[in-house]
């Protein structure tokens, strides 16, 4: 376990006084920890996808991805650059329907989940799960407008182009392979040139910090 870990640790649990932490909280704390330092034996767990993390530590997946969610609304800061951090990482992992050109993000944390499902709402864009509730599938047009909301206006909307001049040829596995490529490239360049901590978390998932 390191000082690191020890410490900020030590910081929560006496901030509100010795003995006044429950176990629930203390449960989401750890959780926070290890998803940002690790164990003794492994990276920071934050890398990891829920179920791996359930055969380290033993744990039902359902549990890990309830404290998760726990850890993000008490420890983890403000829900929206939480939510920021993750949609970017799903972004440089995305994969583009050919046939309904809907462009399908992966996103296993509740809390990023339910925060860009709210925006997209907000914004009156559709949306849909398909049969598996960590996928979310959105039309690319109203993927953009939310995007250039809370990213580089610039490189969204090169992105977009970069899109629109791929999606004018035939529906192939090139097509497909394009897209991933460019969606990855996105998510790699914003998150190179940010210089804010909002990021930090995307740097260590994709290699850059």
């Amino acid at each position: 376990m390191s000082d690191d870990f020890k410490t900020e640790f030590l910081a929560h649990y006496l901030s509100v006084g010795m003995g006044a932490l429950g176990k629930k909280d203390i449960d989401a704390l750890v959780m926070h920890l290890l998803d940002k330092y690790g164990t003794a034996d492994s990276a920071p767990l934050r890398t990891y996808p829920n179920q791996e993390v359930s055969a380290l530590l033993k744990t039902p997946a359902t549990k890990i991805r309830s404290l998760r969610y726990e850890a993000g609304l008490k420890f983890g800061g403000r829900v929206e650059d939480q939510a920021k951090v993750k949609l970017l990482i799903a972004l440089s992992r995305a994969v583009l329907e050919l046939e309904s050109k809907k462009i399908c993000l992966v996103i296993e944390d509740a809390l990023a989940k339910n925060w860009l499902q709210g925006q997209l709402k907000n914004n009156g864009l559709i949306f849909d799960h398909s049969f598996n509730t960590e996928i979310i599938k959105v039309e690319a047009k109203g993927l953009f407008e939310l995007l250039a909301q809370f990213f580089d206006a610039e490189q969204t909307r090169s992105f977009k182009e970069a899109f629109e001049r791929i999606s004018s040829d035939s529906k192939s596995e090139q097509h497909r392979k394009e897209f991933t490529k460019l969606a990855k490239n996105y998510a790699l360049k914003l998150a190179e040139n940010a210089g804010s901590a909002i990021f930090s978390g995307v740097k260590a998932y994709l290699g850059l910090a």
